[in-house]
């Protein structure tokens, strides 16, 4: 298992590669990537790991995400990934390769404009660095706030317990820490239902 994940990596890292010189080459530095003599290295074989990696997840249809929407826009875009990271069993470097792809407009330019303060040269990504800095960019701490304190309000009132049920999932994942224990989320949820519903 590790030889795989060591050449999953170096499969990674060659796509990495290749990408910084097609982006060097549509800069007009007419495809010299700086190797003179050996103009193939850093180019990505198309039966690579990666390239695999890239198509299978591309086939599950990934939301992209531009930096614009609503305040759960980013949350539900991380979420979307993550299902598919599950399914593929990607490593953590891999879950950002992936999630960077996805980024679009002004959530690329973001990016673009971050990420050697967030992953300096010879750091290697990992998705929980990568996800903290995305969501303090496009999950605001006000917008935090207002998802507590919408799921501190909630309850049933005219809404169908299935309907309330749904609307308590929603927000429960903005409050993670309230509900870790199934216990208390229970708990949470029993009150919120109607007086007569309840016992």
């Amino acid at each position: 298992m590790g030889r795989q994940t060591e050449e999953r990596n170096a499969t990674v890292a060659a796509a990495a590669e290749a990408a910084v010189a097609a982006a060097i080459g549509a800069n007009g530095n007419n495809g010299s990537n700086g190797n003179d003599g050996n103009p193939a290295q850093g180019q990505v074989n198309a039966n690579t790991p990666m390239s695999k990696l890239v198509e299978q997840f591309l086939k599950l249809k990934p939301p992209r995400f531009n930096g614009r929407g609503n305040t759960e826009a980013a949350p539900r875009w991380v979420e979307e990934l993550e299902k598919a990271f599950e399914v593929l069993g990607c490593t953590e470097e891999e879950k950002v390769t992936l999630a960077v792809y996805q980024l679009q407009d002004n959530a690329s330019d973001w990016w673009r404009a971050t990420r050697s303060q967030v992953f300096p040269a010879g750091t290697v990504p990992t998705w929980t660095i990568f996800i903290e800095t995305f969501i303090g960019k496009y999950f605001s701490k006000s917008a935090r706030e207002q998802k507590l304190a919408e799921f501190m309000r909630l309850c049933q009132g005219q809404m169908w317990v299935d309907q309330y049920e749904a609307e308590f999932a929603r927000l429960s994942k903005f409050v993670p820490r309230m509900i870790e224990d199934p216990v208390g989320k229970a708990r949470w949820f029993r009150d919120g239902l109607k007086p007569d519903l309840r016992s």
